[in-house]
């Protein structure tokens, strides 16, 4: 007989981080799409686990058949996760609320017209552009209005810089103009990433409790298959 999951384990497995989930910045339809998949994934694991006692509890069902009844309850649970709905919807309200978030994060300095500031400019550039440590020279001149303008409103070698330091500088520059904006983002992306773990674990958990492996083919198979019989039909 597998062993039985309990409440605590299923909370602790599955999302442990949702208590610490900030209460301030996640009053969106994004938050509660995320906190009602780790409901649905800790219900589905709980659910589970109850089919599971009530068929070894079964009189009725012999070991053999206990261990096929086991397996078609964590089959259908496992193929239901695969496409789990529940995160389906909340991986698009985050996407969604992340375009909003980015939205409002605009508000860059715009490209000169001033040609004394063009020429200005241009000596920021080859200033950068002269230094060993590039990137970290362009992230300390970033509070710098007019460095951040000649450094983000001309291609990336102007500076020295790759493309990668180049979107580094503007995304660095970004988070300074509108902190509470990246901290949302941040706060997001994080948030996901621990539901999308959460789904792995309730995997891990579905497959032990109900005594089942993966194939190759990405079928959940009994790790113990079920004796044949012979003679007296067994109850399944």
């Amino acid at each position: 007989m597998t062993r039985r999951i309990t409440d605590t384990e299923i909370a602790a497995r599955i999302v442990p981080t949702l208590v610490r989930w900030p209460a301030d910045i996640s009053k969106t339809v994004a938050w509660d799409r995320l906190r009602e998949c780790v409901d649905a994934l800790r219900g589905l694991v709980f659910t589970v686990n109850g089919h599971c006692e009530e068929a070894e509890q079964d009189q009725d069902l012999s070991p053999e058949g206990i261990i096929r009844r086991r397996a078609q309850i964590g089959q259908q649970a496992l193929r239901e996760l695969t496409e789990f709905e529940p995160f389906r919807r909340a991986e698009k309200a985050v996407a969604s609320n992340l375009a909003y978030l980015e939205e409002r994060m605009v508000e860059l300095p715009k490209p000169t017209t001033n040609s004394i500031d063009f020429l200005m400019e241009q000596e920021i550039r080859a200033y950068v552009r002269r230094q060993k440590a590039r990137l970290n020279v362009a992230l300390r001149l970033i509070a710098d209005q007019r460095a951040l303008s000649a450094m983000i409103n001309a291609p990336a070698y102007l500076s020295g810089l790759t493309e990668i330091e180049w979107n580094v500088v503007r995304q660095r520059a970004r988070a300074a103009l509108h902190p509470q904006q990246a901290e949302m983002q941040e706060c997001l992306n994080k948030a996901l990433a621990e539901v999308r773990s959460g789904l792995s674990a309730a995997k891990r958990m579905l497959l032990e409790r109900c005594d089942l492996r993966e194939d190759g083919e990405g079928q959940f198979r009994p790790i113990r298959q079920p004796a044949a019989t012979s003679g007296r039909p067994t109850a399944a």
